[in-house]
């Protein structure tokens, strides 16, 4: 005030000597003011308390989102600094998962996961980590190329050898789900476990006739000539929950981290929706030049893959859950069936949709 009172005395003192030059506006230095003390304010609030988190991987697609996020610095801006352990196989998770070894991992949905939660390891089901929503089959069956000419339904694959990284998990439900359409079953066929890297190797050599790689692994396959797929998994369950994103019970019991992980990971799931589901072109550029580098693939392979598809918010879809725990009941290799609404936790996704502004559009 005390200098917009200057400026007018001078102003009116210029304008009574005869000259023509006022005073110049203060308002350019109270705004500047202003910012100051609101930059202040921002530059204030308190960073996150830095955190390193320990998260089980198998390089999958269904890994994308970790991918992006830990690129785009987003994980950084919570304070969380990601120690990857590389499995071969979700179903190796569930017991490090169990010792808070590592506190997040993800993987295909199977009957170790429901079994130990069954005995009492409160291991969290928290977020969507590859569904196979109708166009997101990024698993398939594929069939030793030597053999494609002979087996072109469900029927062909009886007695043949089928490779696939575990046995009881969702990817079997898919397997048995369509043998049933040619009147068999998984007994039909001799399934062999082997590791999605091995899968092209096995199928090269005619070690296994069949198998159900998942991207980029099925990219590979197929591009090398050595199979061809004979269904898409997403023609046969679709929108199964293949993947789920886990926290360790000592974990979850850490509320303020886990949701602050919650949201550098929907952010990256919302980036990655944006270049694999909107097809923003420079999104997809550089989320396929960010998931190159995390795979060590060529970044054009991620031109031709289907990508599983990951929600934007986080939701799981309880619906397949149950029917994949159904199966492995009846199959006799999960002893009881748990309660979804326990095994299953949204509220992280919750209150990170909630922080992001709300949910993904």
């Amino acid at each position: 005030m005390r200098i917009l009172a200057l400026a007018l005395t001078a102003a009116l003192v210029a304008t009574a000597c005869g000259g023509t030059t006022l005073a110049p506006t203060p308002t350019p230095r109270i705004v500047q003011a202003t910012t100051v003390v609101a930059t202040a304010a921002v530059s204030s609030t308190p960073a996150p308390a830095p955190v390193t988190l320990k998260w089980g991987s198998i390089s999958s697609a269904s890994d994308s989102a970790l991918f992006i996020a830990e690129a785009k610095g987003y994980f950084a801006q919570q304070g969380i600094t990601l120690d990857t352990q590389v499995f071969t196989t979700a179903a190796n998770m569930v017991g490090p998962l169990g010792q808070d070894q590592i506190q997040v991992g993800g993987g295909v949905v199977g009957a170790g996961l429901f079994n130990a939660i069954a005995r009492g390891i409160n291991i969290k089901i928290v977020g969507d980590k590859g569904d196979l929503d109708p166009g997101n089959g990024f698993e398939a069956i594929v069939v030793r190329s030597q053999l494609a000419d002979r087996v072109k339904g469900p029927a062909d694959l009886k007695g043949r050898t089928y490779a696939m990284a575990s046995l009881d998990i969702t990817p079997e439900v898919t397997l048995n789900t369509y043998l049933g359409t040619g009147g068999l079953t998984v007994k039909d066929v001799n399934i062999v476990t082997l590791g999605f890297p091995d899968m092209q190797n096995a199928l090269e050599t005619g070690r296994i006739d069949a198998a159900g790689p998942i991207e980029p692994w099925l990219t590979k396959i197929v591009e090398a000539g050595v199979a061809k797929v004979l269904v898409r998994s997403d023609e046969i369950t679709p929108g199964q929950q293949q993947s789920v994103l886990l926290f360790s019970e000592q974990f979850a019991k850490r509320r303020d981290v886990a949701v602050r992980f919650m949201v550098a990971y929907l952010e990256g799931a919302r980036f990655y929706n944006d270049a694999f589901v909107k097809k923003d072109p420079a999104k997809r550029a550089e989320a396929a030049r960010i998931l190159a580098k995390a795979t060590k693939l060529d970044p054009a392979l991620f031109a031709k893959m289907t990508m599983p598809g990951i929600d934007p918010n986080g939701k799981v879809n309880v619906d397949w859950l149950q029917k994949d725990q159904q199966y492995f009941v009846g199959k006799g290799t999960q002893a009881k069936a748990v309660d979804l609404s326990t095994a299953v936790d949204p509220s992280f996704a919750s209150d990170a949709v909630t922080i992001l502004g709300g949910p993904y559009q």
